[in-house]
């Protein structure tokens, strides 16, 4: 009988190959990749329209990126006063003060909804969410302290909207309140929780609610990751002060897929992100072009011409950032063996898996690195990451379908979640990946029989 299933299982993966493919995803809209304009500085903003991006809370670098990256307003859903200031991993985190003036030098609109010890499940509150939108340039990046509250503000925001406007979109109903979440890891399925959003919706309270698996339960103390499922995270690159977030919330390992400082003997150095300037594929000169961390080169390819020099800092002379050894940056660029050095100082296991960012993806290159995927999976939660999470998310979301036992159809759906379409007429050779390598670990386990 075992051996029948197995057989179907895999009739069912080569049909599914062998045909175009319609996925049902559990997301308000079909999103995009993480990051609009920047994924490399933007990663970690979870989209929930082309409107509405979800993040916690902010340090100014991160206002700045946001910034760079396309966003055109902030919304704080909570105010933070003078006393109020945090950190995250070391990282200080700005009262609302001082995130307004730093949205403000960045040319950001910023607003701050409601006060620390406000009720932010009231109606009271997504009124006041409402009132403010209009004033707001979009697209807004939306945060609180982890992504979780101004989640459920927002989606409540537009459950109301689609009960008493007949023309909005996209019309949010309970149902797709809870698919939402629980793709996003988030959970609202609390009793008194359910009864706010059957309020709101005018629903009946739906009794079995879908809820995420994610391990640990508080893994949104570190907010930037993208759930995959259980214990499996992405995203894209990690920062010293992460690392030790990433213990602390009962993280086991961190794969990173960048390049290190050689490959196969040739220098290597992937670029970093630098305040006000543009993304670059490439970290290296020639003949004709100097290398992009040359002067010249950052001053030809800064974002705004017009930023004074204290956008970096109040010591700098210039309006634009030559190096970022926050993210493991160099003079030349990011630097792998930097961030080993740091990772290892911790009780994190530490796997370096270099993917070259323009790889065409094949089950070669998968069955290579399965087994290492595999093993750190089974420590505990992992952090796998690379630039900006696209090479990641096509590799850890197909190691999780193999290691938790999921089939193609599973992948792809939770591929595309993530912002990544993966089919035949979209990343082709990351389809082709995911069928082949389906079919090989089924026929391991006809082997086994």
């Amino acid at each position: 009988m075992e051996f029948q299933n197995v057989c179907t299982w895999l009739v069912a993966i080569i049909a599914t190959c062998a045909s175009s493919v319609t996925v049902q995803v559990d997301t308000a809209v079909k999103r995009q990749p993480p990051g609009l304009k920047s994924p490399m500085k933007v990663w970690w903003a979870k989209e929930l329209t082309p409107d509405f991006h979800i993040a916690g809370r902010l340090t100014e670098r991160q206002i700045k990126y946001a910034s760079e990256a396309g966003f055109r307003s902030i919304l704080s859903l909570f105010m933070y006063e003078t006393n109020d200031g945090g950190n995250f991993g070391g990282e200080y985190l700005p009262t609302t003060a001082e995130a307004w003036a730093t949205a403000h030098m960045a040319g950001l609109q910023y607003v701050a909804l409601i006060g620390g010890n406000d009720d932010w499940t009231s109606i009271d509150t997504i009124q006041r969410f409402h009132d403010v939108l209009p004033a707001l340039r979009k697209p807004i990046l939306l945060h609180c302290d982890r992504g979780y509250t101004i989640t459920f503000v927002t989606l409540m925001h537009m459950a109301n909207q689609t009960r008493h406007n007949s023309s909005f979109e996209p019309k949010i109903y309970s149902h797709n309140f809870y698919k939402i979440t629980a793709a996003m890891g988030l959970d609202f399925t609390h009793d008194d929780m359910k009864e706010v959003v059957a309020n709101v919706t005018g629903e009946p309270v739906v009794e079995k609610p879908p809820k995420h698996n994610c391990e640990p339960e508080e893994w949104r103390d570190f907010w930037l990751a993208h759930p995959i499922s259980k214990n499996w995270y992405m995203g894209g690159q990690v920062r010293k002060c992460d690392v030790k977030i990433l213990e602390q919330t009962g993280f086991k390992a961190i794969i990173n897929m960048r390049l290190g400082v050689t490959h196969n003997g040739q220098p290597s150095q992937e670029p970093t992100a630098l305040l006000n300037v543009k993304d670059e594929p490439t970290t290296y000169g020639n003949s004709t072009t100097p290398p992009r961390q040359d002067l010249k080169t950052l001053e030809t390819n800064k974002i705004n011409e017009h930023h004074s020099s204290d956008y970096i800092s109040k010591k700098s002379r210039i309006n634009y950032e030559t190096e970022n050894p926050l993210e493991f940056g160099d003079d030349i660029g990011y630097n792998e063996d930097a961030e080993e050095e740091v990772v290892l100082k911790t009780s994190l296991k530490y796997y370096h898996i270099p993917i070259p960012p323009n790889s065409t993806f094949t089950a070669s290159m998968f069955s290579q690195i399965r087994d290492t995927l595999i093993q750190a999976g089974q420590l505990g939660p992992v952090m796998l990451h690379c630039s900006d999470g696209r090479r990641v998310a096509y590799f850890g979301v197909l190691a999780a379908a193999i290691h938790e036992g999921h089939d193609l159809n599973w992948a792809l759906k939770r591929v595309q979640e993530l912002g990544f379409e993966v089919s035949p007429d979209v990343q082709p050779d990351v389809y082709k990946m995911y069928c082949e390598s389906f079919e090989q670990s089924h026929s391991f386990k006809n082997e086994e029989l």
